[in-house]
C-alpha cells in the first residue's frame, strides 16, 4: 500500500492505494528473436544502445482504474495504474 503522492506521478494526495507490480525473470519465454538480438549484439551488428535481448516480466492486465481527490480536492481518475496480471514480453 502505497500514497498517491509515493506513486511519483504528479499528484499530492495522501489517499493510498494497493499498488501491485510484476517481478520475475522470464527464461522460459526465450524465442528466436532474443537469441538473434543477443548474437547482433555480441558481434556489434547493433550498435550500443539499451536494448534487451530477452523477455522481460510486464503488467499483461490491470486492476480496475484509481480515482481520488488531491491536496486541492481536485478528482482525478488513473488508468493501468496496478498490475493485474504479469507475464513475459
Amino acid at each position: 500500500e502505497v500514497s498517491i503522492s509515493e506513486l511519483g506521478l504528479g499528484y499530492e494526495s495522501d489517499e493510498t492505494v494497493l499498488f501491485r507490480y510484476c517481478s520475475g525473470t522470464c527464461e522460459a519465454a526465450v524465442r528466436s528473436y532474443d537469441l538473434s538480438l543477443k548474437s547482433m549484439r555480441s558481434k556489434r551488428r547493433i550498435k550500443k544502445e539499451k536494448i534487451r535481448a530477452r523477455p522481460c516480466c510486464r503488467p499483461l492486465a490491470y486492476d480496475d482504474d484509481v480515482s481520488f481527490l488531491d491536496a486541492y480536492n481536485r478528482y482525478y481518475t488513473v488508468n493501468e495504474l496496478s498490475a493485474k496480471e504479469c507475464g513475459c514480453v
